[in-house]
């Protein structure tokens, strides 16, 4: 029996064609009724081998960056996953920079059941690359980490006469890998992108003046932003004076705080009242599978005429009877001792008007903190003196102003 061949000159012709019919798709996208519009900049790529191309540049709508926060002096080889998380877009930013921190040549290898000690190397040895990104954000901010994979579209001009000469995606990856046999210097990455124009303009701090609360009465003071759930650092001056929260890029803010042993967040009141549809939401969350296997509903707040919505809840990693008999279904300290976890975290929840079905979409977290497993879970609620939350005039107003 022979097998047709297929016409290569036909075969490669097809691949193009579908090549620059998906480019197309994608930098239209966001153009069509009711699809949602991708933030575009005008930017100059700079690539490992020197190489520099412009155009216009925007992600997939929708989609965003999303960059784990490296402490200073921290090397990225010790995240552990633990780290803030920043999400953005094109419009915000001024600069991004690509650096290696980790470069090597791995060989592939085999694990004998006979001696899994000692893996069997074989093959000609191949380069991996591992990157770091700095963001120079529109506000001066500067921030540094490893960068989620995202995929990058650009528009490519001619910088002569400013026409679009075609349509190219690159893969921004924090790690790459060749083929055996290959140098890290056919790793070729993007080294430098450097936006053109100007972009959103963003502010840089906030001063956070309290109508009802004393700062000093609190041991923490958190802040998320109320879309993308990122946290964002408060600063604290000496005795509770000078309270600022960093950028928000624009969006609206949630406080928690610890005061004494209880974990409260800034939330309207009405929010934690038994209605249908908290039941319903409480109903949802106890049916959710999660790490965190204790979960309480503390409050509720819709957004978008009820399409989605924002839940304020306290969680908790419990250990199971039979513990012993699941290996990786629990942690313990250097000392032995079993760990278990507490977080106040809000997560955030698409709802079908239509059925009143609703999915989680996405999750923030105020505080993280270990607990003895025989202890009990730390107290969590709601504090009115850190609600509602006002942005005004280059400051954030928490609270309402107390009656004479």
């Amino acid at each position: 029996m022979t097998r047709k061949m297929r016409n290569p000159i036909r075969s490669l012709a097809a691949k193009a064609l579908l090549a620059a019919a998906a480019a197309a798709l994608v930098c239209a996208a966001g153009s069509a009724p009711g699809a949602p519009k991708a933030p575009r900049r005008e930017a100059a790529l700079l690539f490992s081998d020197d190489t520099m191309i412009q155009g216009t540049v925007l992600l997939t709508p929708g989609r965003s960056f999303s960059l784990t926060l490296l402490e200073p002096g921290q090397e990225p080889a010790s995240n552990k996953g633990f780290n803030k998380v920043r999400n953005f877009n094109v419009d915000v930013i001024r600069e991004m920079t690509f650096k290696p921190y980790r470069e090597s040549y791995e060989r592939k290898f085999t694990i004998s059941d006979a001696d899994i000690a000692r893996p069997v190397y074989h093959g000609e040895p191949y380069p991996v690359r591992e990157l770091q990104c700095s963001v120079l954000f529109n506000n001066g901010e500067t921030r540094s980490g490893i960068l989620r994979s995202t995929a990058m579209y650009l528009k490519e001009k001619n910088p002569n006469t400013g026409m679009t000469v075609r349509n190219r995606r690159f893969l921004l990856a924090h790690k790459q890998k060749s083929e055996p046999g290959d140098k890290l210097s056919d790793l070729v990455y993007v080294k430098r992108i450097k936006m053109l124009d100007e972009g959103e303009e963003i502010e840089k701090s906030l001063d956070l003046e309290f109508l009802s609360l004393d700062p000093g009465s609190t041991s923490e003071l958190k802040a998320m932003t109320e879309d993308t759930l990122t946290s964002v650092p408060v600063r604290v001056g000496e005795g509770g004076k000078g309270v600022e929260v960093l950028s928000t890029f624009g969006e609206s803010v949630l406080l928690a705080a610890r005061i004494g042993d209880r974990y409260v967040a800034g939330w309207p009141e009405e929010g934690v009242r038994r209605t249908e549809l908290f039941e319903s939401v409480e109903e949802q969350l106890k049916k959710k599978e999660d790490y965190y296997n204790e979960r309480k509903l503390l409050g509720i707040l819709p957004l978008d005429n009820g399409r989605k919505m924002l839940t304020l809840v306290s969680l908790r990693r419990q250990l199971p009877p039979n513990v012993g008999g699941y290996a990786g279904s629990f942690e313990f300290d250097r000392d032995g001792n079993p760990m278990e976890f507490f977080r106040l975290s809000v997560w955030l929840w698409r709802r079908a008007p239509e059925t009143g079905a609703i999915s989680l979409i996405d999750r923030g977290t105020f505080f993280r903190v270990r607990v003895d497993d025989n202890a009990p879970t730390p107290p969590a609620g709601i504090c009115p003196d850190l609600w509602p939350i006002v942005k005004t005039e280059g400051k954030i107003l928490v609270g309402k102003e107390n009656e004479g």
